[in-house]
């Protein structure tokens, strides 16, 4: 999930390219380091594109097949891209989400497996496991959303009465997986504790759902980009008129707060690490801890890029959006 970034050729990153954040303690005196990221052997680097971390060190993307336009699911461990067996001969794959434990959650198909949501699991230490999750009854999964921590499944699906789409969250604390069939509200991200948040049609304020009971985001009039939830804060973009626009968190679902000098909040992590962009839609990326500036984040060659995945180690992934060229940042 790209809204903006300048031209960057993948070729011309420089690695050790950095900015130091301004710094209130000891903690926040780092430098942010800008890393290009490889491509499997055949494969271009501008072809990457990263969906998730373990937050220990692994991530795992696609990378797009030229030959037959199309992606590849690569898993990279230690910095080295590998494309599983398992899923070497998948159709038109995405991956979602990955959690701490490494495992990958991810939508599409195969000769041999139908279309449908699967976990592939142990993939960062051999071949792995491919688990494909069940259609529930009455329903047809259609794409993969979201994985937390503790193994928790958020799905969306197709009820097969009227053809209507619902969400469904399997909960390692139920026996079967849950429907979630609410008008114009679609499960967009789950957070480790269970809760979903919602999204709702025409960029209006979604809510939450847990354990059957929906909480409504209030506090903001302005059509709003909602984008991820983690530890119980919401983050997003309210849209004045374009480009401009704030980058809020909510720390309750009435409690928006805006990011200072925000533009947009794009991911975020369960330290309250937040990456977006500064001042308005079109802006240079930046990160923040809660809502106070940590800095700009450094792109060679002054390029830009939009930002998807931030694991709980600090690590931020993102890609420019002409490429995309997929880049890693870290503060050290």
């Amino acid at each position: 999930m790209f809204r903006r970034a300048a031209a960057l050729t993948f070729a011309a990153l420089a690695l050790g390219t950095a900015v130091t954040a301004p710094a209130a303690t000891a903690a926040d005196a780092c430098t942010w380091t800008a890393h290009s990221i490889a491509a499997p052997d055949g494969y271009l680097a501008a072809d990457v594109d990263i969906r998730g971390t373990d937050s220990h060190g692994s991530y795992s993307g696609t990378v797009s097949d030229r030959s037959v336009n199309m992606s590849r699911v690569v898993l990279w461990t230690g910095g080295k891209p590998d494309i599983p067996d398992a899923l070497a001969k998948f159709v038109y794959p995405s991956v979602a989400d990955e959690n701490s434990a490494g495992t990958v959650l991810l939508d599409g198909g195969s000769p041999s497996a139908g279309w449908g949501v699967y976990l592939f699991s142990g993939g960062h230490l051999g071949p792995g496991t491919l688990t494909r999750l069940p259609d529930p009854p009455g329903y047809q999964l259609e794409s993969a959303v979201g994985l937390n921590d503790r193994g928790d499944v958020l799905a969306s699906a197709t009820d097969l009465k009227d053809g209507h789409r619902v969400s469904v969250l399997w909960s390692v604390l139920a026996a079967g997986p849950r429907i979630i069939d609410i008008p114009d509200r679609f499960g967009l991200d789950l957070d480790d504790d269970g809760t979903v948040l919602l999204r709702a049609p025409d960029n209006q304020l979604g809510g939450l759902w847990r354990a059957g009971v929906v909480t409504p985001l209030t506090g903001e009039d302005r059509p709003v980009l909602i984008r991820q939830i983690r530890n119980g804060v919401v983050v997003g973009t309210a849209i004045d008129s374009w480009p401009a626009s704030r980058a809020l968190a909510w720390h309750g679902p009435a409690d928006p707060r805006p990011l200072e000098q925000g533009g947009t909040a794009e991911a975020t992590n369960k330290h309250g690490l937040i990456a977006g962009s500064l001042t308005n839609l079109i802006g240079p990326a930046a990160v923040w801890q809660d809502t106070r500036l940590l800095g700009r984040l450094p792109f060679p060659d002054g390029g830009d890029a939009d930002v998807f995945v931030i694991g709980d180690d600090g690590v931020i992934f993102g890609n420019t959006s002409n490429a995309p060229a997929a880049l890693r940042w870290t503060c050290d």
